[in-house]
């Protein structure tokens, strides 16, 4: 499940692609969508940029979402790299889309799904 984006660092390609392989194997059964949002999205990021992530799930309860979180931690500890993580349930971020907030518009707009 290697993540090659080709503006991005090894590092952070690394990253990217320990995040999906640690939530694969925790929402295996799960739908569930990854997508990467903000400067890195857009290609309009600085040195002092880090990595937005918006992990989407259907069916999201707190114990998953702690799962998530810990997954996330686990490899920032791993690779010494912070990840600035959104993590929503379908219901919640359909709920902000329709207010239009605007988190949900970038997400939508410049996401790239990983």
């Amino acid at each position: 499940m290697d993540i090659a984006l080709p503006y991005l660092s090894v590092e952070e390609n690394a990253v990217l692609s320990a995040i999906k392989v640690a939530l694969a194997k925790l929402l295996h059964d799960q739908s569930y969508r990854l997508i990467l949002f903000g400067s890195k999205a857009r290609g309009d990021f600085d040195k002092t940029s880090d990595l937005d992530l918006a992990i989407i799930v259907d069916d999201l309860d707190r114990s998953m979402k702690n799962g998530i979180m810990m997954a996330v931690a686990d490899v920032e500890l791993e690779h010494l790299y912070y990840v600035s993580t959104l993590i929503l349930s379908t219901a919640e971020f359909n709920h902000l889309r329709a207010r239009e907030r605007r988190i949900a518009r970038e997400i939508e707009s410049e996401g790239i799904e990983i």
